[in-house]
C-alpha cells in the first residue's frame, strides 16, 4: 500500500504494538491496512456512518489480502461495536466537536486508548477530554497539504478538570519540542497556531464594537510568542 500522508502517519505512530484497533471514520480504510501490512497490530475494525466509503475501504482491504483480519461495520461513532478486543481508538479527519459528540456516547471509555486527530476545534476538543477524565499523555504534530495538526493521544483517568485556556489551544504540543525527531515540526505546529491566533486578533481588532474574547486570545498569543522566543531557532 501507499504511504500514509502525514496525519495518518502520526496517529499510526501512536497505536500499541499488538493491539487491536477501532479506526472510527475510517474512509478508504488506510490506517488500519498499513498497520496491519506493517505487523504493527493483530487485527482491526474499520468503522464508517457512510456506505460508499466503507464500500471503499472493504475493497481495498480485500485487494491486501486481510479481510480476515480487518473487519468493516456500518456504524454512527462507536455506535453497537463491541469494543471488548479493542486496545486503540482511532479517530481522525473530523472536527473537535463532533470527535467529543462520538465519544460522549460510550463515555466513559475506560482501559481504552484514543488517537485523536481534529481537522478543526482541536480547543474544544482539549477541553473536552479535561472536563470528562481523560488525560492527554502526548500529542504528535502532523503536516497534510500545507496545513499543521495535532494528534492527541489520551486515556480514560477518572480525574475531571478545567484545563486553562492556553493549554486548550496549545496542549501537550510544546513537549513535543523536546523530542528531536518531532522538534521541527511541532515548531512548525507552534508557529502555524501562532499565525491563526495573529489572523484573530487583527479581525477583533477591526470590530466597530470590539470582542470581549480578544484579551483571552491576546494573553494565549503572548504565552506562545514567549515560549517560542525561548526555543529559539526551530
Amino acid at each position: 500500500m501507499k504511504n500514509l500522508d502525514g496525519r495518518l502517519q502520526a496517529a499510526a505512530d501512536l497505536v500499541t504494538p499488538g493491539g487491536f484497533l477501532l479506526d472510527v471514520g475510517t474512509d478508504h480504510g488506510y490506517l488500519p491496512i498499513w498497520l496491519m501490512e506493517q505487523g504493527k497490530i493483530r487485527g482491526a475494525i474499520a468503522s464508517d456512518v457512510n456506505l460508499n466509503p466503507l464500500i471503499s475501504a472493504k475493497m481495498n482491504i480485500q485487494a491486501a489480502g486481510l479481510s480476515d483480519k480487518i473487519d468493516t461495520r456500518l456504524a454512527d461513532g462507536l455506535s453497537g461495536i463491541d469494543l471488548t478486543e479493542v486496545t486503540d481508538i482511532a479517530i481522525a479527519g473530523m472536527g473537535g466537536m463532533l470527535i467529543g459528540d462520538i465519544l460522549e456516547a460510550r463515555s466513559p471509555l475506560a482501559g481504552k486508548h484514543l488517537i485523536l486527530q481534529p481537522m478543526t476545534q482541536a480547543p474544544y476538543l482539549r477541553r473536552w477530554l479535561c472536563r470528562n477524565g481523560y488525560a492527554i499523555s502526548a500529542e504528535s504534530p502532523a503536516e497534510a497539504g500545507g496545513k499543521f495538526y495535532a494528534v492527541i493521544s489520551a486515556r480514560y483517568e477518572g480525574s475531571n478538570w478545567e484545563c486553562d485556556d492556553f493549554f486548550a489551544h496549545v496542549g501537550k504540543m510544546p513537549d513535543a519540542l523536546r523530542s528531536p525527531q518531532k522538534r521541527q515540526l511541532a515548531g512548525q505546529y507552534l508557529k502555524f497556531l501562532q499565525n491563526k491566533l495573529r489572523v484573530i486578533l487583527l479581525g477583533m481588532s477591526q470590530s466597530a464594537s470590539g470582542d470581549p474574547a480578544a484579551e483571552q486570545y491576546q494573553e494565549i498569543y503572548l504565552q506562545l510568542d514567549e515560549l517560542l522566543e525561548r526555543e529559539g531557532s526551530l
